[in-house]
């Protein structure tokens, strides 16, 4: 196999999500010996020199002093500057953003990561739409091949933006190792009552406080909930689009005592906590590509309910309950049976950790091997027709 480029910019200016995604899989693509690795970063203020390391004479690093922001537009218009005028031997780029440089004779690989712009329109910001949208062209445009996280998301692709289905290649998304069960769960609550001052039990929620996310369905039903059963509930992720209407509806049924908003919750370490310490694991978002938070909290042995939409099924397969998101009476029910049944947890919770097993970066990255392979033995698409 010839030279293989990662983009790693979105390690830098990437989400949480595709930041981790991407270190994680190029952590494991470059234990494969026998393959030349090119790990490219487009990074003016060299943040990435902390994370710079000796890692073998079969993989080198990049760093270009250019603002990532400032050449999106110079992409977008010129299609230039070509990536062979950056990096000199390259035969594939690998990439999980929507903007990268356009290559002249490599063949490109480009990640996407679900069309819930495409989906749920209604329930994400018009500009944010309109946003992702002008990303997905620019795949669609300078990528040869892609790579959807989920057999959900490839159908998508096919059935609504119009892809060749020979044009996509499916590899799934692992768990990072960091996410295991606590040891010693006393630490784990003394640290979330330093950090957090998260003292009693609770419910989690991981994930972007958006609409699309369903926030203001599961703060209605536990609002339901809560009449019946005395435990807390901890939303940690960024302001998004449900923000103030979430705050508005705690603040007008009085539950601020109970409801606690953290934030984007930025150590991976206090997330693993957040999980461990949580008797449930609520994520009913309206659609998701793939996600991690589920298999995170399963990995960190924590009972699961999402979504019966989108990927997620294919995500938990049967270690999660599944209810609708737009009934949020199924949603409180499940979550009251959940944590009143000791027997049910146990099984949600084997189950848990028997799926996570199934879901490595290790698989993912043997998967991504392949499709390295496959492609070198293809022309790029754009030479095609």
């Amino acid at each position: 196999m010839d030279e293989i480029t990662i983009d790693m910019s979105s390690t830098i200016h990437g989400s949480r999500a595709v930041s981790s995604c991407t270190s994680c899989m190029a952590r494991e693509l470059i234990k494969y010996k026998d393959i030349k690795f090119n790990l490219l970063y487009f990074d003016y203020k060299f943040q990435t020199e902390k994370y710079l390391r000796p890692i073998g004479n079969q993989c080198r690093e990049k760093v270009i002093p250019v603002p990532y922001k400032l050449l999106i537009p110079v992409w977008e218009r010129f299609s230039w500057p070509y990536l062979e005028t950056i990096t000199s031997e390259c035969d594939v780029l690998y990439v999980n953003e929507f903007y990268f440089p356009p290559a002249k004779s490599a063949s490109v690989l480009a990640t996407v990561h679900g069309l819930a712009y495409k989906m749920i329109p209604e329930k994400i910001l018009p500009h944010v739409v309109q946003s992702l949208d002008e990303g997905l062209s620019y795949i669609l445009n300078h990528a040869d091949y892609l790579v959807a996280v989920s057999e959900t998301t490839k159908k998508e692709l096919i059935r609504h933006v119009g892809v060749a289905p020979e044009r996509i290649y499916v590899v799934t998304h692992g768990v990072n190792k960091q996410f295991r069960q606590r040891k010693k769960q006393q630490g784990v609550w003394e640290r979330l009552n330093d950090i957090y001052g998260v003292n009693r039990s609770y419910i989690l929620y991981v994930g972007a406080i958006g609409i699309h996310k369903n926030i203001m369905g599961i703060l209605s039903a536990y609002e339901k909930l809560s009449s019946k059963v005395s435990i807390d509930l901890v939303l940690g992720g960024p302001p998004d689009s449900a923000w103030d209407s979430a705050h508005q509806f705690v603040n007008e049924h009085k539950l601020s005592d109970c409801v606690h908003f953290l934030g984007h919750v930025y150590e991976t370490e206090n997330l693993v906590d957040l999980y461990n310490g949580a008797d449930l694991f609520v994520f009913p978002s309206f659609y998701e590509g793939w996600t991690s938070p589920p298999l995170e909290a399963m990995a960190c042995g924590t009972p699961v309910i999402t979504s019966n939409c989108s990927s997620l099924p294919e995500t938990v397969g049967d270690a999660a309950i599944k209810v609708d998101p737009n009934n949020t009476e199924e949603l409180a029910s499940e979550m009251e049976r959940v944590l009143s049944d000791k027997t049910l947890q146990s099984e949600l919770i084997k189950k848990g950790f028997d799926h996570v097993a199934l879901h490595t970066w290790e698989k993912a990255a043997s998967k991504l091997i392949k499709v390295f392979a496959d492609i070198q033995k293809r022309d790029p698409w754009k030479r095609q027709g």
